[in-house]
């Protein structure tokens, strides 16, 4: 019979897969058995106390221990190999969550015990039924009062569990972006972790597995003890007989079947990973990849990881099916050995209400140990999940703390001495083999400008992080005047010195708030004073530029390459940024690489003027030797030494190695210009001083022709239907899943006659020879009903689990597909940086399977158990069933309401959360730059913030939603009195036998509570629904530019790219013009980056484009690649407008050096490669010529 009361876990996670390890990737996993067995030998946390001696215990005792620690593993959480599940609980260390947790898990058990007391009374009710009124009327009181109290107590635990889930949820996330934040360099050079996917996918996993599930299996767990010692008071027998028969076959499926669906799990994770890392850099550096046409290539590295997670997926989802069948085949099997032994013990002294009340006590008790599985699984997958937190979390305190208060906190005085490396050898951590520094001796005077040159590889930028104390040195010594730079405090160390890089970073937000993040932490100042300070070091780094932006210090600008800025205004903003805190020791390192000479002279000026003013020692890195020319010492490095030292002219005269970098640097001006060489300066307008404010009302803006606008909501039919459309490759396994999820609604309907049938046998007082070998009769039936419940559910969660996988798989595809053919301007929107479309892309693509997977299975399995109960309960006996038909919608009105509770809920914190995931994961991404400000607390307190409003409307809708919970769950009860009210008043009139009364019960309200188990599931259909509006959203998101790319059928359009470019017509001159080509950004609608500009290049010429920052040149760039299309006029290449060419034809013709160049996840070897044409794959030979030609041979080979 089915359970009064379903409880299950994460529907989704009972997919599990073949038990058959794949070579190729159970590599990834140490062999789970020789893992414990040497945890057993070595994990000091637990042997400890064990000497040697321990090792030479018969085997047969070692395995009983391992057995052990395995069940207590998977039962309880407690995993001395791996991390505990109890761990996760850590953040809860104030007294308030404590109370709070403390408090859950006692209403928890309360809610337990209620539960067998209804089914003693409902055995009383059973006996010689119908009873009188008085007594029927006594037994339905107290069925109701027991019913308020589990209501009562369900919704305390509830809300409980949502806010313990929620504040476990908040502060994890809080505590790992701290930790990482505050991680040394060394760490992020060796482990990089992907802090986006572990923000948002596993702490997603975390709150799962601590929040409502939790009180759902420990009410299970109180339900089974509380049911098995009411068992065994009213029969000892029968109680025994099938705890022996059914609790040890269901903890080995449970056991077995999770450990197997933990590996298998563990395996898709680690390949899903790695598709990430190239998703990540994609879409990071997403001008490079549709420059060189790679995103085919891409996409193909991206797809190949995800079909190795998706063998894993299948496995796991195979794996959790059988658990499910083989789970359900024990139920009724268990239901068949029940009545049959019941009917032996009715022959003694067993009373048939009695039998009842057992059978339905440890068959609901079984049920609920069946459910232990999904539960444990939700469990175990936080548990893995929070491997990943507390890998970082638990990462031992380098010596870098940069939260530590330890060390001599320094004054600006401190500074007024000289900085000295003395015998410093280094080698970075990710390079431990290569000597960056080789006893190096350096002395850098206070108040003095000092150069660092030489070759690039040199040591020049290692000598700035040794003096930020990024890296430690592991030999030598890095003094302040006689202090060794280990004893000062980092925090404050920091805090007096500035960094501008060759590649400076700038955070999304306002102009203004990046330059201020210059100013230390511990100065209080106003809002005015605070714009005065950044205006002032703006003007020092001649950022003119900013007169010119629709809202000047307060434009809003993106990371990386969806600034809209060039690089070198980005600079000038850095610098500003470095200049605003008046540090004591600036360190710029190849800070004038992007700046135009005019500015650069101008910015030159600036600093030695500041300088002077302010004593203000200054380092500066170089290439370029003009700026360090008049530096009061220059310093000239070589493979990690110093070469020489002194001033320009002393320098000059020893004629050494800064002699020959100067020579190399020298530029012949007596030279003539060559007749193919062309200089194209400000004749047509094209690089003025600045970009031009003009308004353009009847220009197209340089954008996506997508609309801004909120994409329309889809309903919920059209997401199945479009979800399904992507699964077309699996209509067999849809229909098996289909034909099987009909069977297994069927059984509930075969139930509802046995069990009838049985019941009325069960209380035939008649002694008829008949009787005993009609009740086996039914109970053979019940064993055929367990058989086909073993295949139903098998191959119903086997095949839908195979959907869900591929679901996965091509939505992951089809979206990172869609996201690379998008127009650059695209990215440029608010929640398209390459972190927010990460967030996205992980949790989407996880979420939307429900879809197609087993919820959707779960669906028309109730369906079918609901339809097909109401219309066996109407020709069994209509006028019970009219009645208890009316009360059915309350009880799925419930499931439903909270369903949409959820679902508002839902997308209104997916959204913020992941707004706040893309925010520190931006900050993690540039760590350095964020550890050379010093504003880890900065970026730490602006996530906090960040999520704490999404954390405070949960708790406001935990409490409401969960009233509908705990409705849900207990109405049930109230239905059975009203049940069991009309049906002994029909009974007694002689309307109905008993057997029937007893088969439209079960038809009506186990199928009821089927429909009930389909709103448990309610945040996962939630998640589903959300995420497949997010993700059908962006697969209808259409560019402007590559309009010839289908991301859903990519074969149908890469023969023919091919085919174009290897083909005559792609075959081009090379004459390229601009005919009055104006271009405005949509983020700046005022201001003209080109305006009216006209050029011609003819084939041969080798030109020049010069101008001040932020003049049109890198526009000008961007409009030959065409990664914009310019508002007004035309770019012509042979005669004929670019936008006549096919775009990927067009940009194979190209190529592109950037000022800040990307750099993807792989070899150098695979980096280079990803410029070759499209379908054209370069041998080893080609790769080192180019490596040889760039200079970059030899350094590779070292």
């Amino acid at each position: 019979m089915e359970p009064i009361q379903a409880i299950p876990g994460n529907a989704q996670t009972l997919m599990g897969g073949q038990l058959a390890d794949d070579l190729s990737e159970t590599q990834l996993l140490d062999d789970s058995d020789q893992e414990e067995q040497n945890s057993m030998r070595q994990d000091s946390q637990w042997d400890g106390h064990v000497d040697m001696a321990s090792l030479s215990i018969p085997q047969g005792t070692r395995n009983m221990g391992l057995i052990r620690q395995r069940f207590l593993r998977q039962i309880l959480g407690l995993n001395p190999f791996k991390t505990s599940y109890f761990a996760l609980y850590r953040p809860l260390d104030d007294l308030q969550s404590r109370l709070i947790l403390f408090l859950a898990c006692i209403l928890s058990i309360a809610a337990g015990v209620p539960l067998p007391l209804i089914g003693v009374i409902l055995g009383k009710i059973i006996n010689n039924f119908p009873p009188d009124e008085v007594a029927l009327d006594i037994r339905l009181k107290q069925l109701m009062a027991i019913a308020v109290v589990f209501f009562l107590v369900t919704w305390g635990w509830s809300v409980c569990w949502a806010v313990i889930g929620e504040r476990v949820s908040r502060k994890t996330r809080e505590r790992l972006v701290e930790r990482t934040l505050g991680m040394d360099q060394a760490y992020f050079d060796t482990v990089s972790p992907d802090i986006t996917n572990i923000l948002t996918e596993k702490t997603q996993t975390i709150q799962a597995g601590t929040s409502e599930k939790v009180g759902l299996f420990i009410t299970s767990i109180s339900y089974f003890a509380a049911a098995f010692t009411v068992g065994f008071f009213l029969n000892a027998r029968l109680t025994g007989v099938l705890f022996v028969s059914v609790i040890p076959t269901m903890t080995v499926i449970v056991i077995l079947g999770t450990k197997y669906i933990s590996r298998f799990a563990k395996q898709a994770d680690a390949f899903t990973e790695q598709a990430t890392a190239i998703a990540e850099s994609a879409f990071r550096g997403v001008q490079i990849v549709q420059a060189f046409g790679v995103s085919e290539r891409l996409a193909q590295d991206h797809l190949n990881f995800l079909r190795k997670a998706l063998r894993a997926g299948i496995k796991k989802s195979i794996t959790g099916a059988l658990m499910l069948g083989e789970v359900y085949f024990v139920a009724y099997a268990a239901n068949a050995l029940a009545f049959w032994y019941g009917d032996r013990l009715r022959q003694g002294s067993a009373e048939a209400g009695t039998i009842y009340a057992v059978v339905f006590l440890i068959l609901d008790a079984s049920f609920v140990v069946g459910q232990f599985g999904p539960f444990i699984q939700t469990f175990a997958l936080a548990a893995a999940a929070g491997q990943s937190v507390f890998d970082i979390l638990d990462h031992p305190t380098a010596e870098i703390d940069v939260y530590s208060e330890v060390g001599q906190v320094l004054q600006r005085s401190d500074f007024e001495q000289d900085i000295t490396l003395q015998d410093v050898t280094f080698v970075y951590p990710a390079r431990p083999t290569e000597r960056v520094l080789e006893s190096v001796d350096i002395s850098i005077q206070s108040g003095k400008v000092t150069g660092l040159v030489g070759p690039s590889g040199s040591g020049k930028s290692t000598v700035a992080a040794l003096l930020l104390r990024l890296y430690d040195p592991p030999t030598g010594i890095v003094k302040l005047g006689g202090t060794d730079l280990r004893n000062v405090n980092i925090k404050s160390l920091r805090s007096h010195i500035a960094l501008v890089t060759q590649s400076p970073v700038l955070f999304t937000g306002t102009i203004l708030e990046n330059i201020m993040l210059g100013m230390p932490d511990d100065e209080e100042v106003t809002e005015e004073e605070a714009v005065a300070r950044s205006t002032a070091a703006a003007a020092d780094a001649h950022c003119d530029f900013l007169d010119n932006l629709p809202d000047g210090l307060h434009t809003i600008i993106g990371s990386g390459h969806h600034s809209q800025l060039s690089g070198g205004q980005k600079q000038r903003i850095s610098l500003a940024r470095a200049l605003v805190g008046n540090p004591a020791i600036l360190i710029l390192d190849e800070y004038t690489s992007a700046l135009d000479a005019t500015s650069e002279a101008v910015v030159l000026e600036n600093l030695r003027r500041s300088s002077l003013d302010s004593g203000r020692t200054t380092i500066i890195i170089a290439h370029r030797l003009v700026t360090v020319k008049d530096a009061d010492r220059i310093i000239v490095m070589k493979g990690g030494a110093v070469a020489e030292s002194g001033c320009h002219d002393d320098l000059v005269r020893a004629n050494g190695l800064y002699t020959e970098l100067i020579t190399a640097q020298q530029f012949d001006k007596k030279r003539s210009p060559s007749p193919n060489s062309t200089l194209v300066s400000g004749a047509n307008s094209l690089f003025n001083d600045s970009p031009t404010p003009a308004k353009a009302p009847q220009e197209r803006l340089a954008t996506s022709s997508t609309p801004s606008d909120e994409p329309e909501k889809k309903k919920a039919g059209e997401l199945i239907s479009r979800s399904l459309s992507l699964s077309r490759s699996e209509a067999p396994a849809i229909i098996i899943g289909l034909v099987a999820s009909l069977a297994s609604g069927g059984i509930t309907i075969g139930e509802a006659l046995i069990f009838g049938n049985l019941v009325e046998l069960l209380n035939d007082t008649s002694n008829s020879p008949q009787l005993a070998a009609k009740i086996s009769l039914y109970c053979l039936l019940f064993f055929i009903l367990a058989i086909v419940a073993l295949i139903s559910r098998s191959c119903g969660g086997g095949a839908f689990g195979l959907v869900s996988e591929n679901l996965v798989l091509r939505v992951r595809d089809v979206s990172f597909r869609t996201i690379l053919m998008q127009d650059i301007a695209w990215f440029s929107k608010p929640g398209h940086s390459h972190h927010n479309l990460m967030s996205k892309l992980n949790m989407d693509s996880g979420h939307i399977s429900g879809l197609s997977g087993v919820i959707l299975g779960t669906f028309f399995s109730i369906a079918t158990s609901v339809i097909g109960g109401i219309i066996l309960a109407h020709i069994v006996a209509w006028k019970i069933a009219v009645v208890l038909l009316a009360a059915v919608p309350v009880m799925l009105f419930a499931g439903y309401f909270r369903l949409r509770i959820l679902a508002k809920a839902e997308e209104r914190h997916q959204t913020a959360y992941n707004s706040a995931a893309a925010m520190a994961s931006e900050a993690c991404a540039s760590i350095q730059t964020v550890a050379a400000l010093g504003k880890e607390r900065h970026f730490f307190q602006k996530y906090r913030k960040a999520i704490q409003g999404p954390y405070q409307e949960s708790l406001k809708f935990s409490i409401l939603g969960n009233i509908m919970l705990a409705f849900s769950l207990s109405i049930t009860y109230f239905v059975y009195a009203l049940a069991y009210w009309w049906g002994s008043k029909q009974v007694r009139e002689g309307m109905y036998t008993q057997r029937e009364f007893f088969i439209v019960l079960p038809a009506l309200l186990f199928s009821a509570q089927s429909a009930g188990q389909l709103f448990s599931l309610a945040p996962e259909i939630t998640r589903a629904k959300t995420a497949a509006q997010s993700v059908f959203a962006l697969h209808d998101e259409k560019p402007s530019i590559i309009t010839s790319s289908d991301p859903e059928h990519p074969e149908n359009d890469d023969a023919a790219r091919v085919v174009n470019l290897t083909s005559n017509t792609s075959i081009s001159k090379g004459e390229l013009e601009f005919r009055g080509v104006s271009l405005h950004y949509a983020t700046r609608p005022d201001v003209a980056a080109l305006n009216d500009v006209s050029f011609s290049i003819q084939p041969g010429e080798y030109v020049a484009f010069v101008g001040r920052s932020g003049a049109g040149k890198s526009s000008t760039v961007h409009l030959i690649e065409r990664f914009f299309d310019p508002t007004a006029g035309h770019v012509l290449l042979d005669g004929k407008d670019i936008r006549e060419h096919d775009v990927h034809t067009h940009r194979a013709r190209l190529g592109l050096v950037e000022q800040e160049p990307d750099l993807f996840p792989g070899s150098v070897k695979f980096n280079i490669g990803l410029g070759a044409r499209p379908g054209f794959e370069p041998s080893e030979d080609d790769i080192i010529a180019v490596a040889k030609d760039c200079d970059l041979h030899d350094f590779i080979m070292r």
